[in-house]
């Protein structure tokens, strides 16, 4: 049973949930289940619109993917999230040559105000970011490698200040832009110790031998795409 705390730092309004599977195939599984993803009815107490992101363990990596989205609905037995990143996760697989993770990748919901050179500022999301970078969400493809940017990190937590750093665009994708932080000041340390601090008091959820995933198409009730 997850025992939830209602006074912890906030820097958003999302619900944290850590979510452990037994291996790579069960995640797969489990996001193959519907159209969303299935959480066990005790993970959260949000109801439908609520904010969640999910960090998802699997035995055969030490890399956790972060997936962002809203409780769509609570059924009897679960909660269904609608997480658009669920389906490309759904085809991950951890590369067994690819180079080991160095810091950890705090996820947040925290807004940026982007200051691009020799362009207008513009307002985003950061869904997450560790001691060397932040990942932020973008409604187009965002600069090229190698530009630098100005950026100020806003939480509406009113005991954080903000944030500016400046850094490094390292790769742009559709909907998201990963940024080197080359100057992580006081403030920037200071909300991820408030991030690190969050998810240290999330407990992990150990996916379950009777989920609905391995029940068959039949129990899950949702629309496959």
């Amino acid at each position: 049973m997850i025992r939830w705390q209602p006074i912890f730092p906030v820097l958003d309004e999302s619900w944290p949930v850590r979510y452990r599977f037994e291996s790579l195939g069960a995640l797969q599984r489990h996001l193959r289940l519907g159209a969303g993803f299935f959480l066990p009815d005790e993970a959260l107490p949000g109801g439908p619109g609520a904010r969640v992101i999910v960090e998802v363990a699997v035995p055969e990596t030490s890399d956790r993917p972060l997936l962002h989205g809203r409780v769509r609905e609570r059924l009897q037995g679960g909660i269904w999230l609608d997480l658009p990143s669920a389906r490309p996760a759904a085809r991950w697989e951890p590369d067994p040559n690819g180079p080991r993770r160095q810091h950890r990748r705090l996820a947040c919901e925290l807004f940026v105000e982007v200051h691009p050179r020799g362009g207008e500022p513009w307002l985003c999301r950061a869904l997450d970011l560790s001691d060397r970078g932040l990942r932020i969400a973008t409604g187009l493809e965002t600069g090229i490698r190698g530009d630098e940017v100005a950026a100020t990190l806003i939480s509406s937590n009113d005991h954080l200040a903000p944030a500016g750093l400046r850094g490094r665009v390292v790769w742009s994708a559709s909907h998201e832009t990963g940024i080197e932080v080359l100057n992580p000041s006081p403030q920037f340390q200071e909300m991820l110790g408030a991030a690190a601090g969050r998810w240290a008091l999330v407990e992990e959820i150990e996916h379950s031998r009777d989920c609905t995933c391995l029940q068959g198409d039949s129990a899950t009730g949702q629309r496959h795409p």
